[in-house]
Order: C-alpha cells, then structure tokens, then sequence
C-alpha cells in the first residue's frame, strides 16, 4: 500500500507537506500542490477517509436538497436531474461525495436535513429551490450550518450565498421576442403561482408589457390533473385569443400543446410558444421549442464552488448573489406574425 512517506519521497518533500497538500492548506504554493498531485497520481495513491475525517474534522459529504415532491413528476424533471448529475460530477472531482434530502412535504424534507446534520453526515448543503418561508433555511441560519441556495434572493439576502439566473429578465426578453414577431395578446401559464421561480418570470411578463404598451393578464394555471383548471384555462384562452403563450417550462409546454391539440389549436400555426430551460424534451417532437437555456451546468458547479469555500475557509465571510447567464433557444413553436401581415 501507497503510504504519505511514498509520495513525499517521489515529490521530494516531506511528509507534512504531502498532508498540507491534503488539506489543501494555503501555504503551499500552486507549484508544489501540483508537484505532489503528480506523484499521487503516478503511485496509486489513495487517502485514507476515516484518517482524513479525523485530521480535518470533515466528512467530505455534502447534501442537495430538493423541494418538496408535491406532485408525483418533480422527481422527473429534467433540471433536477441535470443539476444533480452536475453537482455529484464536481463534488466527485474535489474528493466529496453528495446525499439527498428529500421528502413529499417541507416537514418532511426539514426533518431529512435535521437527521443529516445531528449525525454529522454531511459538511453543508444546497438547496435547490428558493421559498420566503422556507423552514429548512431558517434553520441552517440558526444553527451556522454552510449552504447555497439555487435559486431567486428570497429573504435574508444580506445573509446567504444565492446561485441563481434572472428570471425577470428571462420573462421580459420572451415578450420583447414575441412582440418583434408581430405578437400583441400574450398570455403566461404556470403548473404552480407560488413558487419563486415562476412569480420572477411572471413579474418579467409584465414588466415587459407595461414596456411594450401592451396588455398583461394574471398567471395562468394549468393542472392536467384538475378539470376545472384546464375548463378555466381554455376558457380563458377561448375568451382572450391570445396569439402566443409564454410557459414556464418545456415539459409543461409540451403537455399544453396536447391539450390544445383537443381543441384543434396547433403550435405554432394557431397558437406560439415560448418557454424555459432547454431540457432534452423541447427538442423531442415538431415544433421544435423555442426556450431559454438556463446553464445548468454553470448553476450547479458555481453553487458547488460556493459552498466548498465555506466548507474550507469557515471563518471567512462568503455572502454572494451570483447571476448565471441564459441563452435564448430561437426554434420553431413561434410564428412570425410580421411575415404573414406583409404578405397579406
């Protein structure tokens, strides 16, 4: 077996150095880290955990925390399951491993991360949603426990790191694009009013109309479980004769165009659609979607970042709101309205 004496004596430096290097202790220059990574690497080297836990009083773990799963789908989403597999890459690339708080209410989820901090499992976590109430926040507040949020500065702003994308202006751009493409009567539809995400981009829905000089309705609720909301939804639709429709995101998008498609309204020929986070479905059936990509991969690795700094420097101050850009998808559920009237 590799031992710490083997490695210093390829790096030619001494043993202590070899367990600074370890630690990842700053008064090793970048030179000699990289020198002793090499020989590591050459030898098959492999830290002991339980002896590295012991030195730094870590458990190189740490824990994602996930919304409550108040509808059976949350779990199949594809954001989630992009930002974790992100997530779990970087942890592993920095020698930690990741667990999963989760639950089907926020007690339940609460208790999840309770239990996870009582018995020293993990060294800090990441929430992956943004909640004004959020009692899983408070309570890491309370108890100096390092975390990140993904999400929308809700609450505490001064206080905590937030990693997040400007869904305002995700919003507003969607109904800048739209009304370029001849769109005046735009509506928004949301599978859930209440959470932050969706009111950021509703919020930049309207900002972006005021703008524009055009007209703005409330949110609205599409639930393909709930009857009466989808009764009220193409009612609403029937009533206003909206000519586009921006949607929170790409599954919801695609569920809506199969409702619409009950009532012989095709995207984009009857009907545009604008919508939010470039998943692998917006591109799975014809029309092809025109979204927003949210850089999963740069929230997840920056969240991660983030939170190992105050995992390693806990007596340092790391309270950031850090912005990830987006980029806009242009495909083919928007029709271009100006195009149809000069012919006309």
């Amino acid at each position: 077996m590799v031992t710490i004496k083997d490695v210093a004596a390829k790096a030619g430096v001494n043993p202590s150095t070899v367990s600074r290097v370890l630690k990842n202790n700053t008064s090793i220059s970048q030179k000699t880290k990289e020198r002793v990574r090499k020989a590591m690497q050459e030898l098959g080297y492999v830290p002991n955990a339980a002896a590295q836990m012991l030195a730094s009083g870590l458990t190189y773990n740490i824990g994602l925390v996930f919304p409550p799963l108040v509808t059976p789908d949350r779990l199949s989403e594809p954001f989630f399951m992009r930002i974790l597999t992100t997530i779990t890459n970087e942890a592993r690339a920095n020698d930690f491993t990741v667990s999963i708080a989760m639950g089907e209410s926020m007690g339940e989820v609460e208790e999840q991360v309770k239990l996870m901090h009582r018995q020293k499992r993990v060294d800090g976590f990441i929430i992956l949603y943004s909640d004004a109430n959020d009692p899983v926040r408070r309570y890491l507040l309370a108890n100096n426990i390092p975390f990140v949020v993904v999400g929308a500065p809700e609450g505490f702003e001064n206080d905590i790191t937030y990693v997040n994308n400007d869904n305002q202006l995700m919003g507003k751009t969607a109904v800048t694009h739209l009304y370029e493409k001849g769109h005046k009567k735009i509506l928004f539809v949301t599978d859930d009013k209440t959470s932050e995400v969706a009111m950021e981009r509703y919020f930049g829905y309207v900002r972006g109309t005021t703008k524009l000089g055009i007209r703005s309705h409330e949110a609205l609720l599409f639930d393909r479980n709930d009857p009466q909301v989808l009764e009220e939804l193409i009612e609403t639709i029937h009533k206003e004769n909206p000519t586009a429709l921006i949607v929170i995101g790409d599954i919801v998008a695609i569920r809506l165009m199969q409702f619409l498609s009950f009532y012989n309204l095709s995207v984009p020929d009857d009907i545009s659609i604008i919508t939010f986070n470039n998943s692998i479905y917006s591109k799975l059936i014809h029309p092809y979607l025109t979204t927003f990509d949210v850089n999963i991969s740069s929230l997840g690795q920056t969240s991660l970042r983030h939170l190992l700094e105050k995992i390693k420097t806990p007596a340092e101050v790391h309270r950031e709101s850090v912005i990830v850009p987006f980029i806009f998808k242009e495909r083919e559920s928007v029709r271009n309205l100006t195009k149809f009237s000069q012919i006309k």
